[in-house]
């Protein structure tokens, strides 16, 4: 799917946000988002950024005029996230 299909269908699932009249989070000004932002563990804003990677990836693409499916990226983010087994030693070249 192209990104601003996908999208659309997020905010239909509610991953986004629910419907306009009812959103997750209150609604608040910049300085209380970064004061929620900061209160976060460090672990959970790493977390929020790098589940966030696949659609910042599709909607830059298909600024530039190459859409890319939505779920094809986060599969292949999946894929890279996922540590290699091997029998070899981590620091063996």
């Amino acid at each position: 799917r192209k990104c601003w299909v996908a999208r659309a269908e997020e905010r239909k699932k509610g991953s986004l946000s629910l419907p306009r009249w009812k959103p997750i989070i209150p609604l608040m000004d910049w300085k209380q988002a970064i004061e929620r932002w900061r209160s976060l563990l460090p672990e959970e804003r790493a977390r929020i950024r790098r589940d966030r990677i696949p659609l910042n990836v599709a909607e830059s693409m298909a600024f530039e005029g190459e859409p890319v499916e939505l779920e094809m990226l986060r599969i292949e983010h999946a894929r890279l996230e996922t540590p290699r087994v091997t029998s070899k030693h981590a620091l063996a070249s």
